[in-house]
């Protein structure tokens, strides 16, 4: 078996086991993330970077699910599909941080969120998705407008 089909059979193991064992499904892939490491590739890296992150998310880690996020731009920034999953991880980061005092925080990360989808935007060539991907980043950037107080 080579290094590429023990990352497929990694990805494949955890993509299985995502919903009843998040646990376990992370350290697949973080297993699969060392071989891609490995191998040099960098599209394989950024791909299970990616599936890292959407991991990590589930298990409500923000700093290591935003982490093998940025870590995936980083490691292939010519992807489009990396930068979409920065993009979705800082939303689903700011959306869950709810507390009044860390809505700076929540605030900057809907236009790391923004910058990310523009990025992913500038990617891809189909006209819709760009579109699309460009609406996301509008929505993105008015939630990381403050709130206007009421007083």
């Amino acid at each position: 078996m080579t290094t590429n089909d023990d990352i497929a059979r990694l990805l494949k193991d955890a993509a299985a086991s995502m919903k009843s064992d998040v646990r376990g499904a992370v350290g697949k892939l973080e297993a699969a993330y060392a071989l891609a490491l490995q191998t040099g590739d960098a599209d394989e890296s950024a791909s299970v970077a990616e599936e890292l992150a959407r991991g990590w998310a589930r298990r409500k880690s923000t700093a290591k699910s935003l982490y093998f996020a940025v870590k995936a731009t980083k490691t292939a920034p010519d992807r489009k599909a990396a930068w979409s999953t920065l993009a979705k991880t800082c939303e689903l980061v700011a959306s869950r941080t709810s507390e009044a005092d860390k809505q700076r925080r929540a605030q900057a990360l809907y236009r790391a969120a923004a910058t990310a989808f523009k990025k992913a935007a500038s990617l891809t060539k189909d006209p819709e998705d760009k579109r699309w991907l460009l609406e996301l980043a509008g929505d993105a950037a008015r939630q990381a407008k403050p709130a206007a107080s009421a007083t």
